[in-house]
């Protein structure tokens, strides 16, 4: 069970009796988190689960119906069963936000204001359009419930890009992590080029820091916010490394990509995360100090033999 790292790694406030862990079998049915909103009192929730995966066969049951109706049947459990909630702050994705089909679309510059014009039968068609989806109708969804319902709590949604940054999550293996850490530790192993991604990226660390803020923050309430440092290039991962780690990347062989070209002539989409540093008061960790402490954490791992 994830748990027992997590109990290890947090005992002193599993100790002190301010941790508690509780499992929710599925998250999708009505009254699913009823008994835990019962057994404790909560000031704020923080809904994350969302499923993600590359081989939905059904991608309405697999990824559309958990994170839609696991978004609702939280709010309602807290509706009902949790009196005292006064916020709930939901992790969403920039997939809610950026317009896929315009590409790279040089010299946009994506706000909150900003919604994916995705549709429902476009979200069917493959596994990759159905997360984007999922997020994207899970989102409206928590909007239109607080709407609808004038519940006693308000939501904040986060729209963060691809996440980067050192693990702290119970790793067993290299082999087995996230793809956006992937996408540092294949380059830094030497198994691949640097590869595309998105393009604009945010710091592990301070997705957890604005999902703290927002859980007191007056401004938020009922407000979207997308949380990013910026742009970023893949490319830049090797350039890194054949800057930082000159050594590893001749003995492992590291693939240089096309050193210094960080976009294509044409230019990339931005972000403008102005709102996020007014209300939640962000103030976002650059790529450097990302690239740095992520693979000090990689080395670290390789040395414990994982």
């Amino acid at each position: 069970s994830k748990t027992t790292f997590l109990r290890n790694k947090f005992s002193k406030f599993v100790e002190g009796g301010k941790l508690h862990f509780a499992i929710v079998q599925d998250i999708v049915p009505k009254g699913a988190f009823d008994d835990v909103l019962k057994t404790y009192t909560f000031d704020s929730v923080i809904h994350t689960s969302s499923p993600s995966t590359t081989d939905a066969k059904d991608i309405q049951k697999e990824m559309l119906d958990p994170a839609i109706n696991g978004t609702i049947s939280i709010l309602e459990s807290i509706s009902t069963c949790a009196p005292t909630v006064k916020r709930v702050v939901i992790t969403a994705s920039i997939a809610s936000i950026a317009n896929i089909s315009k590409g790279n679309w040089p010299g946009k510059v994506y706000t909150e204001q900003d919604w994916n014009p995705l549709t429902l039968e476009e979200s069917l068609s493959n596994p990759l359009l159905g997360y984007v989806g999922s997020k994207l109708f899970a989102e409206k969804a928590a909007f239109d419930f607080v709407e609808k319902n004038k519940p006693h709590f308000s939501i904040t949604t986060l729209c963060p890009p691809i996440i980067l940054g050192p693990p702290e999550h119970e790793i067993t293996s290299l082999k087995k992590i996230t793809r956006s850490l992937e996408d540092i530790y294949d380059v830094f192993s030497g198994a691949t080029e640097p590869r595309y991604s998105a393009w604009v990226w945010a710091d592990v660390r301070d997705v957890a820091r604005a999902h703290v803020a927002a859980t007191d923050c007056p401004a938020a309430a009922n407000q979207r916010y997308l949380i990013s440092a910026g742009n970023y290039s893949p490319q830049y991962i090797a350039d890194y490394i054949w800057k930082h780690y000159p050594e590893r990347a001749i003995a492992k062989g590291i693939k240089k990509g096309n050193p210094g070209v960080l976009y294509p002539e044409e230019g990339v989409f931005a972000i403008d995360n102005s709102k996020s540093v007014k209300d939640l008061g962000m103030s976002y960790n650059d790529f450097d100090s990302m690239m740095k402490d992520t693979l000090k954490k990689f080395e670290e791992l390789e040395a414990e033999g994982k």
